[in-house]
């Protein structure tokens, strides 16, 4: 990967020749660093300021993608009249309706069963926290001691297993998520809004700092600018790299720099 300041002179030209930009934001790593409790990830008010002006731009379309519950992003971010997506693409809502993968009845009482399985043969391990994102359990263990890892996850292996496939593990930055094994990911979820939008002239950028975000990267791959936020030397189909969120948030700047300029 490169370093996208490093290629600015070639991604400004591209971005200027596009008469239409769909900005695909990740939040926690990418638009807000990453802290110990889900919870404390505010979104800075600089940021917020700058999605607002996106927003507001004619040739910007904006969505925030997030492994977060759909009310939680769209609570943390605050910003109306934008695509939210959540559930890593299970959850997406748009300025006029809201599309929503449900657990069917049963499938929820198997939710139910695991969290509550979970919660008792594990929740006396020192910092594990579980956030129940509806139809996600998210495991985060940031703050337990490196002994009880592999504790956790041969519980969360053990818990699985005895559903038949019905559920999977999936791994992020210091978290573990119980997902129900249906197929979506936020590739499909961007490959699905980019659908309702004219191919022509369009430009999407996306910017995402976990695994969950590669499927993404590899749908615009080609199409767009795509960016990794951390270490330029991590593993990733990603086109460019930015070392953290506040280079993020000069990229943006930069951005609007150049709608400014254009009209």
């Amino acid at each position: 990967m490169k370093h996208l300041f490093k290629d600015w002179v070639n991604a400004k030209d591209r971005i200027q020749r596009c008469p239409s930009l769909f900005f695909f934001l990740d939040y926690d790593g990418t638009l807000t660093p990453i802290v110990s409790r889900p919870e404390l990830a505010l979104c800075p008010l600089k940021v917020r300021r700058l999605l607002e002006k996106l927003r507001d731009n004619s040739r910007v379309q904006l969505a925030i993608i997030s492994g977060r519950s759909l009310e939680d992003i769209r609570n943390k971010v605050g910003i109306d009249g934008i695509t939210y997506v959540g559930n890593h693409g299970l959850d997406i809502q748009n300025p006029v309706g809201r599309h929503e993968k449900k657990l069917s009845a049963w499938r929820q009482k198997e939710f139910g069963k695991i969290t509550q399985t979970l919660r008792e043969s594990l929740g006396e391990i020192q910092g594990v926290l579980f956030e129940d994102k509806g139809s996600i359990l998210a495991v985060h263990y940031r703050n337990v001691a490196r002994k009880y890892f592999a504790r956790l996850q041969r519980g969360l292996q053990e818990v699985v297993a005895k559903w038949e496939g019905r559920w999977k593990i999936a791994s992020g930055k210091m978290v573990w998520e119980i997902r129900p094994n249906v197929d979506f990911n936020k590739g499909q979820a961007v490959n699905a809004i980019l659908k309702s939008f004219p191919a022509r002239g369009l430009l999407p950028i996306y910017f995402g700092d976990d695994q969950t975000d590669e499927d993404a990267f590899a749908v615009i791959k080609g199409k767009g600018i795509t960016v990794f936020v951390g270490p330029g030397s991590s593993p990733s189909v990603a086109e460019y790299y930015l070392d953290d969120p506040l280079q993020v948030q000069e990229f943006l700047k930069r951005c609007l720099d150049i709608l400014q300029d254009s009209k």
